[in-house]
C-alpha cells in the first residue's frame, strides 16, 4: 500500500512540473522521468514482495535448463493487480480518472505495440500489471512485472517512443543495486550479476526494464523481445 501511495504521490508531484516546462522538455525529460520514476517504484514493491532472498539468476541471464512457458498460463502471484486508467475521461464531479476494465481497447488506444519475452521460467508469477491512455503527459503508458521462481524480477515499462536517442543501454538500477553469484565456471570461480536498469527502442515503442544480467545478456533478451504477446492469465 505504501508503494502506490508513493507512486501516486509521485506524479501528484510530476504534472505541475510538466505544466512549466517547454513541449521540447514534456518529450525528453520528463517523460524519461516518469517512466524511470515507475521503474523504480515496480522495483521496490517487488524487491518487498520478494522478501530477504531477492537476487539470483533471473531469465535474461540465461537459463536455458529452466522450462520456459508462455505468459498467458502464468498465475498471479496473489491477489490480481490489474488496472488501466483512461486519464482523458472522468468519472463524477471528483475528476478522478475512468477506470477501464477492456485491455482489448486499453491496447488499442495505447499508441504503441506492446513487446514482451514469449515466455519466461515455469514457476514464475504475474505480480502486477497497469496502463494509462490519453495521458496528457505521454499519451499511453504500459507497465508490468513478475517475480521469478529463483525470487528475482522482472518489470517493464513502455510508452510511445519521443526521444531521438533509441539506443539500447544499462545503468545499474538503484532499485536493485546489491551483487550476488549466480553462476559457476569450469575452474569453480563463481561470476557475480546485480539488478540492472536498461532502455531502448524497438519500432515505435521506447522500451524501459528491469532485470537482473550483464549488458550483453540483456541486450540479446531485449532484441527478442515479440510484439503483442498474449500476457494476461488465462
Amino acid at each position: 500500500m505504501g508503494t502506490l501511495c508513493f507512486a501516486a504521490r509521485f506524479r501528484q508531484w510530476l504534472y505541475p512540473q510538466w505544466k512549466k516546462t517547454t513541449p521540447f522538455f514534456v518529450d525528453v525529460k520528463w517523460r524519461w522521468i516518469q517512466l524511470v520514476g515507475y521503474m523504480l517504484v515496480s522495483g521496490v514493491m517487488l524487491m518487498a514482495c520478494s522478501g530477504p532472498a531477492f537476487g539470483g539468476s533471473a531469465t535474461p541471464q540465461g537459463t536455458a535448463a529452466v522450462k520456459q512457458i508462455a505468459l498467458s498460463q502464468f498465475h498471479w502471484c496473489g491477489k490480481p493487480l490489474m488496472v488501466f486508467r483512461d486519464e482523458g475521461a472522468t468519472t463524477g464531479s471528483g475528476g478522478a480518472p475512468k477506470t477501464v476494465a477492456d485491455w482489448v481497447q486499453v491496447k488499442a488506444d495505447l499508441g504503441f505495440t506492446v513487446f514482451l519475452p514469449a515466455a519466461l521460467p515455469a514457476g514464475a508469477c504475474l505480480m502486477s500489471a497497469s496502463a494509462t491512455i490519453h495521458d496528457p503527459i505521454f499519451g499511453g503508458n504500459f507497465t508490468i512485472g513478475y517475480l521469478l521462481p529463483d525470487h528475482s524480477s522482472i518489470s517493464f515499462s513502455e510508452a510511445p517512443l519521443r526521444a531521438q536517442n533509441t539506443a539500447f543501454q544499462c545503468s545499474p538500477s538503484p532499485a536493485g543495486n546489491s551483487t550476488k553469484p549466480v553462476a559457476t565456471t569450469k575452474t569453480g570461480a563463481k561470476t557475480q550479476s546485480s539488478m540492472q536498469l536498461c532502455s531502448g527502442a524497438r519500432d515505435t515503442t521506447h522500451i524501459v526494464f528491469s532485470a537482473q544480467g550483464a549488458t550483453p545478456v540483456l541486450a540479446q533478451f531485449f532484441q527478442h523481445l515479440q510484439p503483442n504477446i498474449a500476457w494476461i492469465p488465462a
